[in-house]
């Protein structure tokens, strides 16, 4: 228990804690790579914009590109597109965007930002976010992957299956790089695979559907009831429910009574979901028409999903401080045995031999290993067999154990030899068959919790009985062994590990736990199945009897290969260090090779029964005398070339010899034994040669072992190479899709400013800042001696047809001031007038990158003002001279703006006095007080025009009587009135 620390392997770092998720709207995360852009873009496209549900989308990018994802779906989509920067709570339609070089978490309905703490070329991002979903937002959580490089997103996916979630997958087909499509589809556990453009219509069914199931309650209801009873208390639909069950019982020989209730309705809620069913009779309907539906609804119920040393925390406390103690009390030719059961799809079952191997180099005397690894789920099996998992596991298995354990492979990571041969792969219901027994550890992780409580008191029985003395019981986070706390001592209560305690008794030892048998559904099994199970059991003592009083016993088959022994066997059995080996002669004890060889040689030439003589063997400090009968099959059995083996023990020391035919005559025998001389001379002078050439086999293998490492090496540097270039590559392809948008979304916008260009027919240059011309339109041809090759050429060095000798200077000007500068400037040859308009490139980023000039004709306006300031001038002349009308201009407040000479000769004020004054002064002190001018001006507002006759002052003081008009000036920029006044007559 002192061992060094440092030598242990180390696991990645831990998940932060996640708080579920109370959001009641969908959460779709989706995957992509490279040419996921595409297959995004046309799924938005489809998809409405108020849907009710919120996109993650995780996509493997550039560490050294700035994305563009979210413009570019923005410009595909009304819902609000925001690349997530920090901790943001999710919204119904709303789309989300992972940033580069970050993962993403979702946590308490909210998302966060991470560092990617892998190495380059090691891309998991997506499958890091969809467990995180899967574990927050459980049974509302939605997995897509879309086209894409690797294998990212297929563990991932498992984990939305398992926490009841749904997952779809793009079609093949559909997607322009296939393989992670096809990586999901292999797990089988996809609902879904589609055309890109199908999903959205398919996501807002399961929407829909989802607010509009009818369920059963999830409590528990009373086995034993009648049917009248249940159609009394909840009527059809718990009927449909048994029924369910019943059908899934006869179709598929798995039973799920002893299941919690809210367990087989979420499972069933999924089928819903999938099928798009209302409610529970539909679906019992549904089952019994397609016969390949109870399928489906048994790997719904069986989702074998784990992940190598899950629970991080858990495994390091089983590391630190039960394996070191199992090795240090096991005896010291003793196996250690271990058993996960449940194993779904083997990493749990691999991680405990990792574990184990690595103890048994730090004990420094190997040990025989055997781990037993079982599930019903028979798909799950195959792929715990192979011990072949995709590139995602790099998040979960730390990199030296990855290098010392696993073969790396093109998308994926095999189970080294060494390793798989110590897992013991099988399908094995715990609930039903009988266990492995002896064990020092068995774990039982995230099973129970699905089960009834009085089932899982019977389980742990029956673990309890398959643990060696003192053996270690690993159980889930959720998990405990308070139904039955005095079969088991917590060991760290935390962590869920737990020891046997010593309770049983020589009395209940003898037969192993049953479970409860099955009554209500026990008139639906088929008879031929009831005979068999009456009969399982006294068949099963009859054996377990054997096991325990027979000779001990190993049967091997025509290769010699151990197939089945008692447990009595096992301590003639010898394992020693290298490879593992079922081979008898290999495993034998050493005492007993010679003998059994000879005799196995004759049984298989003779097919009869052989014996050897008694060996002794030492046991302990007694001496005991060891026989060997060999016998071969009869009956249908016979000739398969498989033997049995029985041990006979004596104390005492029997006459020897083989038992097989009759004795043979001296002459032969010493004849034979002169032979044996000549053939034993012979034999050692091969041994010598062969020890020789052994000595120089063994130096070239050292240098080929050396040459080996080499090798390793510069093939994990290459593989480690590889991995980054893919990495690179899918990137770059991600890069390649953003910036082919972008050229095309330029393409077209250069397309729109041609158009523009042409349509407004205004000579316009842009020029960069070096003044050199990056574009012109056609118009300005005309104004500068301009052909396509000038393009890149300066404007200085182009010559033009207009008088603007300040050209030059306004540029420099705008560069200095970034300023806009305007100027008027007339043509030379067509005598045109322009406004020069010179304004400063801005770029997107507010850099200035140039100057545009745009050459505006302004030659009408000119016209009409040179014609409107002659006919003002004209105007002023014939106002001006007339001295027999006193005429003025008046602004909106009566203030005088221009006075003629008329009105100089009235009334005796000169223009300079009258010009900033107001006319009322010229209204004598009754009419001021009564607002006579502001109702002439009000009136001349409203209606054009104003009259009146009335006596005015002069200056001083001089009342004249006038006749006056009071107009308003149409056409004005700004109002205007203009005052005409004559002397009248006397009245």
């Amino acid at each position: 228990m002192n061992e060094d620390k440092s030598r242990l392997p180390q696991f990645p770092p831990p998940a932060p804690g996640f708080v579920p998720s109370s959001l009641p709207f969908f959460v779709v995360g989706m995957g992509a790579s490279a040419g996921g852009i595409e297959a995004l873009v046309r799924f938005f496209e489809a998809m409405p914009s108020e849907n009710g549900m919120a996109f993650v989308v995780v996509l493997h990018l550039s560490p050294t590109h700035k994305s563009n994802i979210a413009q570019i779906l923005q410009e595909k989509t009304r819902m609000p597109v925001l690349q997530v920067m920090q901790t943001v709570t999710i919204q119904p339609n709303h789309v989300y965007i992972i940033p580069p070089t970050k993962d993403l978490l979702m946590n308490d309905g909210a998302l966060q930002i991470v560092e990617a703490a892998r190495p380059r070329g090691r891309h998991v991002t997506i499958d890091v976010f969809f467990r995180t979903l899967a574990e927050v937002h459980r049974e509302r959580s939605i997995g897509v992957i879309l086209s894409g490089a690797g294998s990212d997103g297929a563990v991932g996916i498992a984990r939305i299956k398992e926490m009841g979630g749904m997952t779809f997958t793009q079609l093949p087909d559909d997607a322009e790089y296939d393989s992670m499509p096809r990586c999901a589809i292999q797990t089988g556990l996809v609902d879904w695979v589609l055309p890109v453009v199908d999903m959205p219509q398919k996501l807002l069914d399961l929407f829909h559907n989802a607010t509009s199931l009818q369920l059963p309650l999830a409590h528990n209801l009373e086995k034993s009831l009648s049917t009248e009873t249940l159609k009394s208390q909840a009527g059809e639909t718990e009927i449909a429910l048994r029924e369910i069950m019943k059908i899934l019982h006869m179709r598929t020989g798995h039973d799920f009574q002893h299941y919690k209730r809210a367990t087989v309705l979420r499972r069933i809620e999924r089928r819903l979901q999938v099928t798009g069913l209302p409610n529970v009779i539909a679906y019992r309907n549904h089952l019994e028409a397609d016969s390949g539906e109870a399928r489906a609804l048994l790997q719904d119920m069986l989702i074998s999903v784990t992940n190598f040393f899950r629970d991080r925390t858990a495994f390091e406390a089983l590391e630190r401080d039960v394996i070191p103690k199992i090795f240090q009390d096991a005896l010291a030719d003793e196996q250690i045995r271990a058993w996960s059961v449940g194993c779904a799809t083997g990493e749990e079952a691999y991680s405990l031999a990792m574990l184990l191997a690595d103890q048994n180099t730090l004990a420094g005397a190997p040990r025989s290993i055997q781990v037993f690894a079982s599930d019903i789920d028979e798909r799950a099996i195959e792929t715990g067999r192979r011990g072949v998992y995709p590139n995602s596991i790099v998040t979960d298995v730390a990199p030296a154990r990855l290098r010392q354990y696993f073969d790396k492979l093109d998308e994926s990571y095999a189970v080294k030899r060494e390793i798989r041969g110590k897992v013991l792969f099988a399908i094995h219901n715990v609930l039903r068959d009988p266990p492995f027994s002896r064990l020092h550890l068995i774990t039982c992780r995230n099973l129970l919790i699905y089960l009834d409580r009085d089932v899982q008191k019977k389980v742990f029985e029956l673990l309890h009985y398959a643990l060696a003395p003192n053996g270690f019981l690993f159980l889930g986070t959720a998990e405990s062994v308070d139904v039955l706390p005095d079969l088991f001592i917590p060991v760290d209560k935390k962590h869920r590990i737990y020891q046997a305690s010593d309770t049983r008794s020589s009395g209940n030892r003898a037969l192993i736990p049953t479970l409860p048998a099955m009554h209500h559904l026990s008139n639906l099994q088929p008879v031929e199945q009831q005979a068999a199970r009456r009969r399982a059991v006294p068949q099963e003592i009859h054996r377990q009897f054997l096991e325990d009083y027979a000779p001990p016993s190993i049967l091997i088959d025509e290769n010699r290969a151990v197939v089945y022994t008692t447990k009595s066997a096992g301590r003639f059995l010898h394992y020693p260090g290298g490879e593992p080996s079922t081979d008898i002669l290999t495993t034998i004890h050493p005492g007993l090779q010679l003998e059994l060889r000879a005799a196995l040689f004759q049984a298989s030439q003779s097919h009869q029964e052989i014996a050897t003589r008694y060996l002794p063997l030492q046991a302990g400090t007694e001496t005991r005398f060891i026989r060997i009968v060999i016998r071969p099959p009869c009956g249908q059995h016979a000739g398969t070339g498989m033997f049995f083996l029985a041990f006979e023990e004596s104390v005492d020391a029997p006459e020897c010899g083989f038992i097989a035919g009759p004795p043979m005559d001296n002459t032969v025998a010493i004849h034979l034994e002169k032979e044996l001389m000549h053939t034993k001379e012979q034999l050692r002078s091969v041994i010598e040669q062969y020890e020789t050439a052994l000595e120089e086999l063994k130096g070239a293998n050292e240098e080929l072992q050396a040459s080996n490492e080499e090798l390793r090496s510069t093939a994990e540097e290459l593989e480690t190479s590889k991995e980054e270039l893919q990495s690179i590559n899918e990137e770059l392809i991600t890069v390649n899709q953003e910036l082919k948008m972008k050229v095309d979304e330029t393409a077209k916008i250069n397309d729109d400013l041609k158009n523009l260009l042409s349509a407004t027919e205004i000579p316009t240059l842009f020029v960069d800042r070096n003044m050199r011309i990056k574009r012109y339109s056609k118009p300005c041809t005309k104004l500068f001696n301009l052909i396509e090759s000038d393009v890149n050429r300066s404007l200085l060095d182009i010559t033009y047809r207009l008088d603007y000798p300040e050209l030059e200077d306004d540029i420099e000007s705008v560069f200095q001031t970034l300023q806009p500068n305007e100027r008027e400037v007339h043509g030379t040859e067509d005598g045109q007038w322009y406004i020069a308009r010179l304004l400063p490139y801005r770029t997107s980023e507010d850099h200035i990158d140039g100057l545009i000039l745009s050459f505006i004709d302004i030659s009408r306006r000119r016209l009409a003002e040179n014609r409107l300031h002659t006919s003002e001038q004209r105007m002023q002349l014939i106002t001006g001279t007339n001295q027999d009308y006193a005429i003025a201009t008046l602004d909106t407040d009566g203030i005088v703006t221009s006075w003629n000479l008329g009105a100089e000769r009235v009334f005796g004020y000169s223009e300079a006095e009258m010009i900033g004054c107001s006319a009322e002064l010229l209204y004598t002190e009754e009419d001021q007080a009564n607002g006579v001018f502001q109702d002439e001006l009000r009136r001349a507002r409203n209606t054009g025009r104003s009259e009146d006759d009335r006596w005015l002052l002069g200056k001083n003081g001089l009342r004249v009587l006038c006749s006056g008009i009071t107009s308003l000036l149409t056409g004005q920029a700004v109002a205007t009135y203009v005052k005409i006044a004559r002397i009248a007559d006397s009245k």
